[in-house]
């Protein structure tokens, strides 16, 4: 799991890594399953996992925007908290 996410996004697979205790250094040498598409921009993030930096998604809609929310529980009652 780590792999694929340093893969998609180095912050993302450091971050859920370092929740884990599995750092990218511990993933590194694996490789794509034979039937996963694999072209060189994918090699090229492999190579240089978790160093990759930001992908570049200029001019990209992004569509995975979440309302930064949350909701406080304590003593069983829910209380809604508004934007961190």
């Amino acid at each position: 799991m780590i792999w694929h996410l340093l893969l998609c996004d180095d912050e993302l697979g450091q971050r859920v890594g370092d929740g884990i205790g599995i750092p990218a250094d511990d993933v590194k040498h694996l490789k794509p399953l034979a039937t996963q598409g694999w072209g060189p921009e994918e090699q090229n993030r492999l190579d240089n996992l978790g160093h990759n930096g930001p992908r570049n998604v200029e001019g990209l809609t992004m569509t995975h925007c979440v309302p930064n929310e949350h909701v406080a529980v304590a003593d069983g009652n829910r209380e809604f908290v508004g934007a961190a």
